[in-house]
């Protein structure tokens, strides 16, 4: 009977080795820590963060001396595209960070971004800033000062001809007007022009190519009426006009001509006469060569021709009215020629063929002493294909029958989006399988700053569950780590039930459910008011962490600290190594092909099912680049993530 017993239990021990060695690459610990359940710290030397952003240091010079503060962007590649002509923005595209100039169009800060990244791309549509601008990361800084740019640019090019080029016929020459082959004029004034910052910012505002923001659409009451294009002399003044930007692929050549005040111009009538032989910006690229040579501010003072006595004169007289023209596609190589696919484009609908309005004529209010002028080159009605504006030296020299040009207010805000994937593995401190995904999370996080100040004043984050590969039961939630609870006016939170706000810890804390199967594929909308703070302190994705089975067992990324409930008994027993008095938390030996290995880890979006399909399947068998990752401390395969 004893020996019938003996060898049921034997059977039944036997059973349960099995099933435990069968799940045991999943939930159950393996076993590997030291045998007084402690392990040995690692030193700051031996210990990797499996960080996968670069901190960037970034300095801007604009170098602006007018109050006129800007916004802009950096993106991994060219933002802009070619359409339909024009210069646009890639809307497709996100930028990698975003921040606004102070006054005087200068920034210093620091940036996180991926650490793969070599290269940037500076990026704003704010007038006067050359853009966009190739950048490239060097010893962790980019650096961009706008007056050695075009110091550089223009010390490649200094070739002038002089008296060589040719023009067309029908077009007059302003006396001691020549250019250079990129249609840069001699009789450009030394100093730039820049308006005021509001001006500025109105131009930018209402001559732009954004689809839903057109001329055409937003202001019909602008077109089919001369009113609107051409500028009435009522007292003798001086006029110069003065580059502001250019959307337009075609390189334009620009002018003027003038007629009596009241008469209908006819082609017959009027002289045209050349300011700007290529109304391109410095920045303009074709075929990979440069192909413009203007800045925003650059002038040149027109001269009236006098028929009567066929001679140019410094005065424009009371009693004229001034129009536009622009030759489209016309300069090339220095020279300004015609193409039959373009021709002449002309302020007054009725000298055009399509009877169509090409330019609209805006006048600055406050003072009447500028006058805003946009062209349009070809057919969708933007009117920023070539953008000036008219000096009038003055006061009360023109009929104030044109229409104002709307006032806009300066930028109020900046925001910046973050997104990853967030995958844990649930065992800890046992170390598991490593095929991360024992739960997954997408998130979506945006920042917004005053845009002057550069302070923080709300957080929306989305959060997203989208896998749970362990079988033990997860909740998720996240700290704001680095600010007190002072520095949070309110938290709300739309998503499934069961949410709540930890009011008993020293940081806002946020737990968004207790079980991941439960909300998969469910989204949690977070948004946090801020009371104005220095965004260093939320730093998206924050301190994101899991908790397994009881609220007190937290597992969070390499070296993100664990909240006030979390039990710090469980640090460095197993395979967790630790180092609590060094900072570094939530990492483990690994004997294998590597030799630590995390527990949580944010990663630039990817597909996750690469991960999820995994299951089982080590992280580094998924992405073999991992291992080399890992080895060299971060400094080689920083794609490893990505999809070969």
């Amino acid at each position: 009977m004893k020996q019938r017993k003996m060898k049921q239990l034997l059977f039944l021990s036997l059973i349960s080795v099995l099933l435990l060695s069968g799940c045991a690459d999943k939930d159950v610990y393996q076993g590997g820590g030291e045998e007084d359940g402690k392990n040995t710290p690692l030193s700051p030397t031996e210990a990797f963060d499996f960080n996968l952003s670069q901190e960037v240091k970034v300095n801007v010079d604009y170098g602006f001396t007018n109050d006129y503060y800007i916004i802009f962007e950096l993106y991994t590649q060219n933002p802009m595209k070619e359409v339909d002509g024009s210069w646009v923005k890639d809307e497709s595209l996100s930028y990698v960070h975003a921040a606004s100039t102070d006054k005087n169009g200068q920034y210093s800060g620091t940036i996180q971004i991926s650490s793969d990244i070599t290269e940037l791309w500076l990026y704003t549509d704010y007038l006067g800033a050359i853009s966009p601008v190739e950048l490239t990361v060097s010893n962790g800084e980019i650096s961009y000062n706008q007056a050695g740019y075009i110091a550089a640019l223009q010390t490649k090019t200094r070739g002038v001809t002089s008296n060589g080029h040719n023009y067309l016929d029908d077009w007059k020459l302003m006396p001691g007007l020549d250019w250079d082959i990129y249609g840069f004029p001699s009789l450009m004034e030394e100093e730039l022009s820049l308006p005021s910052a509001t001006i500025l910012y109105s131009i930018k505002e209402t001559y732009n190519n954004i689809t839903n923001k057109r001329i055409k659409d937003l202001h019909p009451e602008w077109l089919n009426n001369n009113t609107t294009s051409e500028i009435k002399i009522t007292k003798p003044t001086e006029l110069s006009l003065v580059f502001v930007a250019s959307s337009a692929s075609w390189n334009n050549a620009v002018g003027y001509f003038t007629y009596p005040t009241g008469a209908t111009p006819t082609l017959n009538s009027i002289q045209k006469i050349l300011a700007f032989p290529n109304a391109s910006p410095i920045s303009k690229i074709s075929n990979g060569k440069r192909v413009g040579a203007l800045l925003c501010g650059h002038e040149v003072k027109l001269k009236y021709w006098n028929e009567a006595t066929q001679q140019f004169e410094d005065e424009f007289p009371a009693g004229v009215t001034i129009g536009w023209c622009l030759e489209g596609a016309s300069f090339k190589d220095g020279t300004v020629k015609r193409e039959s696919y373009a021709g002449t484009r002309y302020s007054y609908s009725s000298l055009n063929s399509d009877n169509e309005q090409r330019v609209v004529a805006l006048r600055d209010g406050g003072t009447d002493q500028i006058v805003a002028i946009g062209f349009e080159d070809k057919e969708d009605f933007d009117y920023c294909d070539a953008t000036f504006y008219l000096k009038i030296a003055n006061p009360g020299s023109i009929d104030t029958e044109t229409p104002e040009l709307p006032s806009v207010d300066p930028p109020s805000t900046v925001n910046n989006t973050t997104t990853g994937i967030l995958a844990f593995e649930d065992l800890w401190p046992s170390r598991g399988d490593y095929d991360m995904n024992d739960v997954m999370l997408e998130y979506k996080s945006t920042l917004y700053q005053n845009a002057l100040t550069g302070k923080a004043y709300r957080i929306v984050d989305e959060f997203t569950p989208l896998h749970n590969g362990g079988s033990l039961t997860s909740g998720f939630g996240y700290q704001l780590y680095k600010l007190g609870q002072d520095g949070v006016r309110s938290i709300q939170v739309d998503g499934p039930a069961g949410w709540k706000i930890e009011a008993d810890q020293s940081s806002p804390t946020i737990i968004l459910f207790d079980n991941v199967r439960s909300v998969i594929g469910q989204k949690y909308t977070v948004t946090i008011e801020l009371n104005d703070v220095d965004p260093k302190l939320v730093a998206s994705p924050y301190n994101p962490f899991i908790f397994v089975g009881n609220r007190d067992k937290e597992v969070h990324m390499v070296n993100y600290p664990p909240t006030a409930k979390a039990d710090k008994e469980l640090f460095n027993t197993h395979d967790d190594v630790s180092n609590v008095s060094a900072g570094i938390y939530y990492i483990s030996r690994y004997k294998g092909e590597v030799e630590l290995m995390p527990f949580g880890m944010n990663l630039p979006i990817i597909d996750f099912k690469l991960l999820a399909d995994g299951e089982g399947v080590k992280i580094y068998e998924t992405f073999p680049n991992f291992i080399g990752w890992v080895q060299s401390g971060g400094t080689k395969n920083k794609d490893w993530y990505k999809k070969k």
